[in-house]
């Protein structure tokens, strides 16, 4: 259990304790917190017949079903994609029934924001009228991509995201006590996507990045060569790249509205490769050409940036 959710998952368990839990939450909050841990651990203790006030029992044939990964009345979602109605209607149909263990049933649906529209409707019955003892826990870093006919039906839980001290006391248990603050800062409030980078070896680093970013503004590097070779990191890339630009908007404030114009083109850009037939080598080329057009006119008009986002 992550020390920064400690509190909240003990209130959820307490509520379970005493069966004052509501039948649908939607556990929210940003990327690398540790929501689909705790869904996990709020569903093995909804499962556990002999639970305690503030853990699963860990003993009993319904925990050590579950820890073997065979527990009949857990049920979960997923999709590298889209999630769609086919695996809601199969999922639905296991909670239909009785419990096979004669206790709780629990479905997990992971990044329910992706559900289609036809997904989204299919549960909706299901969270108007749930069978007995039936738990549905649903994951989100974009609730508001969800269908407010789903919002209205499920109690939303906020999980916090730690602050920089907190997350630096947490990755020294990890073995990482010499962070840089500015590495860091690319992570705020995700710890675990940090871990990440910490731990895997990358075939592409922050450090990379930077001297690529360097080669290019001191006329050494080539956009289209860039391009091609990040194309497949390309949201790490455009993340980086907002990070870069909100960083520099600090020391070069006479560029601020330029800066900030091309960070707002970014965002755009990010929200774009959810598009299954993204050119992402021609919208990393159209960023980069226009950081370069930046750094050679670097009062130019903001509204040359509005089309950067603009491929196919």
């Amino acid at each position: 259990m992550y020390p920064w959710l400690i509190p909240i998952t003990l209130q959820l368990y307490q509520r379970a304790f005493h069966e004052q839990m509501h039948h649908a939450l939607l556990l929210k909050g940003q990327e690398g917190i540790g929501k689909t841990e705790l869904a996990q651990d709020l569903a093995r203790y909804l499962l556990c017949s002999n639970k305690q006030q503030k853990l699963a029992c860990g003993q009993c044939q319904a925990c050590k079903l579950y820890k073997a990964g065979s527990h009949p009345d857990f049920h979960e979602i997923e999709s590298d994609k889209q999630i769609g109605v086919d695996q809601v209607r199969e999922a639905i149909k296991k909670l239909l029934g009785t419990a096979q263990l004669s206790g709780s049933k629990v479905l997990v649906i992971y990044a329910a924001h992706t559900m289609t529209e036809s997904s989204a409707n299919a549960l909706l019955k299901t969270l108007e009228e749930p069978t007995k003892n039936t738990y549905l826990l649903m994951i989100s870093s974009k609730p508001e991509r969800l269908l407010p006919t789903i919002l209205s039906r499920c109690e939303k839980v906020l999980l916090p995201s730690p602050d920089i001290n907190a997350t630096t006391e947490w990755l020294k248990t990890k073995g990482f006590a010499d962070v840089e603050p500015k590495f860091m800062r690319l992570y705020p409030g995700s710890p675990l996507m940090l871990l990440n980078e910490l731990q895997v070896e990358q075939s592409f680093n922050y450090q990379q990045f930077l001297q690529g970013l360097e080669s290019l503004l001191s006329q050494q590097g080539n956009v289209a060569e860039l391009s091609s070779k990040w194309q497949e990191h390309a949201e790490k890339v455009i993340k980086w790249l907002q990070y870069w630009l909100l960083d520099h908007m600090k020391s070069s404030p006479e560029m601020m509205e330029s800066l900030w114009s091309l960070h707002e083109a970014s965002a755009k850009a990010v929200k774009a490769l959810r598009n299954p037939g993204i050119n992402k080598t021609l919208l990393l080329a159209n960023l980069l050409n226009a950081l370069v057009l930046l750094q050679k006119e670097p009062t130019q008009n903001v509204a040359k940036f509005s089309k950067v986002t603009s491929f196919r």
